[in-house]
């Protein structure tokens, strides 16, 4: 699945530090060692590892760029090559990301910087394929930024550098895959007195705080917004959710229908579902998988599971397959943002569901409502964001309602200043825009990208002197992504400087020696500077 959403301009999600710490996992094994082992066999338990030696290899070429990719096991571990124009370039690869029960992608690294390799390996297929969202890409390279928003859901406690966009200090994951605290919290008064009562155990909470830990990774729904100086890493075990963050689907006058059939919408599927209607809030996640072991045979495992609430109900004569209730009620679909892949669809229809493209959304509701003035705050930057994703004119203009009418209420929140800016320069207020714009990057919590859409917004108003030092900015930020030297060297070539762009792609590749476009461009920019 895509490790970050591209936007027009960045907003301002706030940033997780995070202090390593000893592998939670390995405290957990003094005493309880038998669910420790059987866990680390799960798919949370194979989240994210390093690469090993026995790890499919091969080639693939990429038609439409014209792309060529080898993967080869080394001395020095799992060696990705890619080739395009006549130039190549050798990447190692640090981290598998992915359990392999559909597919397999990877971490390479740049600096401190992590980026996400345009290679993923379909398992279920056995066949290398480009990652979900780059097979139509133009000059597919290793420059897709892994944020911490995706990495959180699959590494157990990234380190990212503060303001960045996917800078993280070392160790970047401690431990490398999902940990036992992401699911019962912290457990320093646990190991101290050691009871039930010491730990949170999701089976035996409220369903809010239960379900929540669920929701931290299996809810994505179209837009999630976290709210004032939290973070998608701020979740703590035995909280709700909507304390920390607010997911938000869609509807439109066709109903409240699911949204794009997804990885992460597990909980929005199950939610629609009779069975999960009719529990009571009895029926969740844990009701048919087991967290701490995979099944030995998943046909009857989950079987059974249906069988214990359905066996005295079914009608005469209906069919048990060899394949279970399952195959037929719980069909394995096509998602839009898994590439190769398909995953069960949780609705438990009754009968198989068509495949169809559900229509963009009209609207955005919250998953878990949230009041005042921070549910309209959460629902002006969330209606900023997909209004510019799916180009809804209207939807920007809803945000834009929502958020001047709680801007006093949070005159210092970074993230709404930038959505603000960002609706007010679709709205055509380019002044009133970068004065948005300017005042979160002014509260020095802001990243790279906010940097960038500051320069964007002086650039669109014919002032390009101006978007040169949000430029730097941004580059002293994230000194490896790409797209702030783009648009600088952009500016110094309109400005008939050959010399200074050729010196911009320099900077860039001090920083990212093997981006292959790069290097192109610093060749053009060579020769037009000394013809």
């Amino acid at each position: 699945m895509p490790l970050v959403l591209t936007l027009i301009v960045g907003l301002v999600i706030p940033i997780p530090v995070f202090t390593a710490s000893a592998s939670d996992v390995g405290q957990c094994k003094a005493c309880h060692p038998g669910i420790v082992e059987s866990y680390l066999l799960t798919g949370m338990g194979r989240s994210m590892q390093r690469p090993g030696p026995d790890h499919p290899t091969g080639v693939y070429r990429h038609g439409l760029s014209g792309t060529s990719f080898q993967v080869s096991s080394t001395s020095d571990g799992l060696v990705q090559v890619i080739e395009r124009a006549g130039l190549s370039a050798r990447y190692p690869v640090e981290f598998v990301i992915g359990s392999g029960n559909a597919a397999f992608g990877y971490i390479v690294r740049a600096g401190d910087a992590a980026f996400q390799s345009p290679l993923t390996y379909y398992t279920e297929h056995g066949r290398w394929g480009m990652a979900p969202g780059m097979e139509l890409e133009a000059d597919p390279d290793f420059d897709r930024p892994v944020t911490a928003e995706c990495l959180w859901c699959h590494a157990g406690r990234p380190v990212q550098v503060p303001r960045s966009l996917n800078r993280y200090r070392e160790p970047v994951a401690e431990p490398a895959a999902i940990s036992c605290d992401r699911c019962h919290g912290p457990s320093d008064h646990h190991l101290v007195e050691p009871s039930a009562g010491s730990i949170f155990n999701p089976a035996h909470a409220p369903h809010r705080e239960r379900d929540s830990v669920c929701e931290q990774c299996h809810l994505g729904g179209l837009v999630r917004v976290p709210n004032p100086g939290q973070s998608f890493a701020s979740f703590e075990p035995g909280r709700p959710l909507e304390e920390f963050w607010t997911v938000f689907l869609g509807s439109s006058s066709q109903g409240k229908g699911p949204d794009k059939f997804q990885v992460v919408s597990h909980v929005e599927q199950l939610a629609l579902s009779r069975c999960a209607q009719q529990s009571g809030d009895e029926l969740w996640c844990g009701t048919c998988h087991d967290p701490h072991q995979s099944p030995v045979d998943p046909h009857a495992h989950f079987t059974a599971q249906c069988l214990a609430c359905h066996d005295q109900s079914l009608p005469d004569g209906h069919s048990k397959l060899s394949g279970g209730c399952a195959s037929c009620h719980m069909a394995r679909r096509q998602s839009h943002d898994s590439g190769h892949s398909a995953f069960t669809d949780h609705r438990i229809s009754r009968h198989p569901v068509p495949e169809q493209e559900a229509p963009a959304p009209e609207a955005l509701r919250p998953w878990q409502p949230v009041d005042g003035p921070l549910g309209r705050r959460n629902l002006g930057v969330a209606n900023v964001l997909q209004g510019q994703r799916q180009g809804s004119f209207e939807m920007v203009q809803r945000g834009l309602a929502q958020l001047r009418g709680v801007l006093g209420k949070y005159p210092n929140d970074e993230t709404l200043l930038d959505a603000l800016g960002t609706a007010l320069l679709i709205n055509g207020d380019t002044r009133g825009g970068r004065r948005m714009l300017e005042r979160a990057v002014g509260t020095g919590r802001a990243g790279a990208l906010q940097h960038n859409a500051l320069a964007a917004a002086w650039l669109s108003a014919g002032r390009p002197e101006r978007a040169v030092p949000a430029l730097e900015a941004a580059i002293h930020t994230d000194p490896t992504l790409e797209s702030s030297y783009r648009m600088l060297a952009r500016i110094h070539r309109d400005s008939g400087s050959a010399e200074l762009e050729r010196q911009t792609w320099q900077r860039l590749l001090r920083q990212r020696p093997r981006l292959i476009d790069a290097r192109l461009d610093l060749m053009r920019a060579v020769r037009e500077s000394n013809p």
